[in-house]
């Protein structure tokens, strides 16, 4: 867990992948949960660089934060909870294609967030 949280800090989303089995692992963990092989590589993935495309599965409001939030199924398979950046005429709803943006730590370093926007307003900004 230290990997991935080290990684966040530096605005990078990794994810542990089993060199025996091939398996992405997630959560992230340093042991293969299918074939207990403790051989797992680092995979690291820098959000203004790599493509981290996925699509909205849940969306919801948050009032108490003044935000929109969602549960993100990315392209291999993992979910992540994050927030949602709209951008004007640009809204994720369910089944929205959506890419990470963003990601980090909160201040103290221990709990990690993601950001997401629309796939349809990351493309016709670029």
């Amino acid at each position: 867990m230290e990997r991935f949280l080290d990684a966040l800090s530096r605005g990078v989303f990794a994810i542990a992948r089993c060199r025996s089995c091939s398996l992405t692992i997630w959560p992230p963990n340093p042991l293969c949960r299918r074939c207990l092989s403790s051989d797992v590589e680092w995979v690291e993935m820098n959000p203004s660089i790599n493509e981290i495309k996925g699509r909205a599965i849940v969306v919801a409001d948050s009032h108490l934060r003044d935000a929109r939030f969602a549960l993100i199924e990315l392209e291999n398979g993992i979910r992540l909870l994050g927030r949602i950046i709209d951008e004007d005429g640009y809204s994720v709803g369910v089944g929205s294609q959506v890419m990470m943006v963003g990601c980090g730590v909160d201040d103290e370093g221990s709990k990690p967030y993601y950001l997401f926007k629309s796939l349809s307003a990351y493309t016709s900004n670029t």
